[in-house]
């Protein structure tokens, strides 16, 4: 039966004749989230079409009514809205998570780009990996919408976007205070305070947030949290300004992923640790201010200004006694710990301005420095780093200025076409080896290319081009600079349509096609840049949306895609295959959600995830995960509500994650056996049932 529900074929003809859509259509354009208005998902959304429209299919706007009873086991899962997109987790709690979309395993964030109010989440340059996407610090109670771009076709989108963007922002105002206590099994516990007050002819928005919890792994994981925000606004849509304050820290002890072998046969649980002694600890503090500005009746601006101070100490043992150092009389392992220290800040100005009836010139420049400190990785044992055989200091500047003529040229036709030029400094100062840092230095040209047919009735089509990149590690690019670039190129294509089927039934059908020059990887747990060759992802997604009343919502969307390299893989002459390891090519997710003007409301979550090849030849192959979550509540007149929430309510055995590497337990060296080549897993948590506690006033 599950071989049927989830055949591409399938799925794709039941969604075609059975439509329904994930997250709306919005004409909101992706920088103008200071002046958001009002987005209802109705049938005049598609047909008011405009110079604000979306630029293609894959475009979309989720908002806060659509987050608020939407069950999720992490703070990041919200990125779940985004059709197709996967988020999960193969190590502690306070460790970013791992992303999938669009044939990438994106690892912690290489090829999509996230900013939260404004700032660039993806570090550059990162202890752990390059593109590092760490969002364990939102509150999803305060997110006022998401506002999601696939593909490299935007000139505003720059570093780490050839899969997409994500812009998330937090609300300006708030009326009432709300007080939420959640306990649950594991010792879970999250205790929210927030809300807003008029302070000085402006408002203030707050929220403090405390949260524990030990999970289902036989070491516990210890995992502590401290979060809190502060956000003031005034103004109005025309002349208004935000200045916000954040404050983040974590500490936990991570459970990573055992080898099958081990768990087949019964001498490590599926929920076990080979190594007690992994985890972490982080912070994130930040200062960021956004300005919104009418500069005369055809010149509108909109800037951010922001300073972060971040840190991570991480230790991980992912391979346990596998390397060759019978000479250690203390038998340390495999364990590394990787830590990173720096300071980011930066900007942005945008610029609109309506030339005339028909055009309308946007344009703008961005800048972000890096100032590292210090990161680098070492062996260690319990945490405590004894060979350090990487440091160091970086420093890196990215600028870029851009712009994009958006043409309404009839009531059927309109393009965008646009230009991006990115330049990145770095310079790399070795604190092991003074005479391996260096310097260097590079610049690109982006165009993009949008066109939009339509509407004809309800429905409209999307033609899209657009050409990105990822910037790589600077400690790579200076120590092998013959073969690793500074920016690796990409270059998308796509084609999409978008149709309201009937007032309350909205479909978006995508082909798209990426192609990158090289996958080039760092891989931080050796300090190293691994160079791959050129790749090519392709593939269909189709997203519905159904609301017949206003109190029900039905979504579904389905991807598919295929991810090869270019050529041939070799390893010392012999072929290996064209598959890129670990690359997604199903999801299907649905869910659904009520809330009754009697107070009851429920949401469920169904999200399959299917089996992905690990290696080049395709061989090997990870196992498919299913998972459904649940939750239900009643408000009550007196501003309490009392929720509960099922995570993974069929208590599925499935894995959040699965890698093929090679490994070696303590006691397989001691027999002389040498490290083995095994899948390895870390699996999904769980049935775990979690009561909430509301009170509004």
């Amino acid at each position: 039966m599950t071989n049927l529900i989830f055949n591409p074929l399938v799925i794709s003809c039941f969604v075609v004749t059975c439509p329904a859509y994930a997250a709306g259509f919005s004409g909101v354009s992706e920088r103008s989230v200071g002046q958001l208005e009002e987005v209802q998902v109705t049938g005049s959304a598609l047909a008011n079409t405009g110079l604000a429209d979306a630029e293609a299919a894959s475009v979309g706007t989720v908002l806060a009514a659509q987050i608020a009873r939407r069950p999720a086991l992490r703070p990041a899962e919200l990125l779940e809205t985004i059709p197709g997109m996967v988020v999960t987790q193969h190590s502690g709690d306070g460790k970013a998570n791992q992303y999938f979309l669009r044939g990438f395993n994106l690892d912690h964030g290489s090829d999509f780009a996230n900013y939260v109010d404004g700032m660039p989440i993806n570090m550059v340059s990162h202890g752990h990996g390059q593109g590092y996407t760490d969002l364990n610090f939102l509150i999803p109670e305060l997110v006022d919408h998401i506002v999601y771009r696939k593909g490299p076709y935007y000139a505003e989108a720059g570093d780490f976007s050839s899969a997409g963007t994500a812009r998330t922002s937090y609300v300006r105002a708030l009326v009432n205070q709300t007080v939420k206590l959640t306990v649950g099994e594991n010792d879970y516990a999250r205790l929210l305070a927030f809300g807003g007050v008029a302070a000085a002819d402006g408002q203030l928005v707050y929220a403090l947030e405390s949260q524990q919890n030990d999970g289902p792994w036989q070491v516990p994981e210890g995992f502590d949290k401290a979060n809190g925000v502060l956000k003031y606004s005034r103004g109005d849509g025309d002349n208004a300004y935000s200045l916000t304050a954040m404050a983040y820290e974590a500490d936990w002890t991570s459970t990573d992923q055992v080898p099958q072998r081990l768990v087949s046969d019964g001498s490590v649980d599926r929920y076990g640790s080979l190594d007690d002694s992994t985890g972490g600890d982080t912070h994130r503090y930040s200062v960021s201010a956004e300005f919104w500005t009418a500069l005369n009746d055809g010149l509108d601006l909109q800037s951010q200004f922001y300073v972060v101070d971040y840190a991570l100490r991480l230790s991980s043992n992912a391979s346990y006694y596998s390397r060759d150092n019978s000479d250690d009389p203390d038998v340390r392992g495999d364990q590394f710990t990787q830590f990173d220290n720096r300071l980011t800040l930066g900007g942005q100005l945008d610029f609109i301005q309506t030339l005339n009836k028909v055009h309308e010139l946007r344009y703008g420049g961005e800048v972000r420095l890096d100032d590292i400190s210090g990161v680098g990785v070492g062996f260690s044992q319990r945490g405590l780093i004894y060979d350090l055989f990487a440091s160091a200091a970086v420093e890196e500047q990215a600028l870029s200025v851009y712009g994009s003529v958006h043409s309404q040229w009839t009531t059927w036709f309109a393009s965008v076409a646009g230009l991006r030029y990115q330049t990145i400094d770095v310079a790399v100062s070795d604190k092991l080896d003074p005479t391996a840092g260096g310097s260097d230095r590079e610049a690109l040209l982006s165009p993009k290319l949008s066109l939009r047919i339509g509407p004809f009735s309800t429905t409209e089509f999307f033609f899209n081009y657009g050409e990105g990149f990822h910037s790589n590690d600077a400690r790579g690019v200076v120590r092998n600079s013959a073969a690793v670039p500074l920016m690796s190129e990409s270059v998308g294509y796509e084609l999409g349509m978008r149709s309201l089927l009937a007032n309350d039934i909205q479909l978006s059908v995508v082909a798209f096609r990426l192609d990158l020059d090289s996958e080039l990887v760092f891989v931080g747990d050796e300090s190293t840049t691994e160079p791959r060759d050129a790749s090519r992802r392709q593939g269909l997604e189709v997203s519905v949306f159904y609301q017949p009343v206003d109190w029900f919502v039905l979504d579904m969307d389905f991807a598919s895609s295929e991810t090869e390299f270019r050529q041939v893989q070799f390893d010392n002459g012999q072929a290996l295959g064209k598959y890129v390891p670990d690359s997604v090519e199903q999801v299907f997710a649905m869910g659904a959600s009520i809330e009754l003007d009697n107070g009851v409301y429920a949401g469920l979550r169904v999200r399959y995830f299917g089996p992905r090849k690990l290696t080049e030849g395709g061989d090997v192959e990870s196992a498919s995960s299913q998972s459904v979550n649940a939750n239900i509540g009643y408000r009550f007149s007196n501003g309490i509500a009392l929720g509960l929430e099922i995570i993974n309510a069929l208590d599925e055995r499935d894995d959040d994650i699965t890698y093929y590497y090679a490994s070696r337990t303590l006691s397989e060296r001691n027999a002389g056996i040498e490290p083995q080549l095994d899948r390895h897993s870390h699996p999904m948590e769980p049935r775990t049932y979690r009561v909430t506690l509301t009170y509004q006033f």
